[in-house]
Formats: C-alpha cells, sequence, structure tokens
C-alpha cells in the first residue's frame, strides 16, 4: 500500500463518517417535528451515539491523513 491510497482511504473514512452525522442530524432535528403518534420518530439517543460515534471515526481518519502527509513531507526531506 502506497502513501497516496493511504491519503485516499483517510479521506474515504472522513467522508462517510461526515455522511453518517448529517443523517443523524438530520433524525434528531425531524424528531422535534413529528407527530406525538410514532415513539420511534422522537428517539433522539441512536442519533446522539451515532454522531458520538462517527465524530471518534471522523478524527481517526484525519490523524491517517496526517501520519500520512508527514510521511510524505519526511521522504521528501531525505529525497533532497
Amino acid at each position: 500500500m502506497d502513501v497516496g491510497s493511504v491519503v485516499n482511504q483517510g479521506l474515504i473514512g472522513m467522508q462517510k463518517s461526515q455522511s453518517s452525522m448529517l443523517q443523524s442530524a438530520q433524525q434528531i432535528a425531524q424528531a422535534g417535528t413529528t407527530q406525538r403518534d410514532n415513539p420511534q420518530a422522537n428517539d433522539v439517543v441512536e442519533p446522539l451515539i451515532n454522531i458520538k460515534a462517527q465524530s471518534q471515526v471522523f478524527d481517526s481518519s484525519a490523524k491517517v491523513v496526517r501520519a500520512a502527509d508527514e510521511t510524505i513531507g519526511t521522504l521528501l526531506d531525505i529525497k533532497a
């Protein structure tokens, strides 16, 4: 696996977690506007947990990108 693909995988992880957090945020927003006769629509616990978990996934993916970037910088310094 080369450094470029590591950066790519990190970015993909960040995009997927961002998308999942957006979906959870929409579920939370809808919970406040739905009718009370649908109790599952008012449940915000699962989306909140998902936002927290995906936030950690996003941070981890960002660290992968940062580490790959530092590796590329080190390789360029050695080459120069």
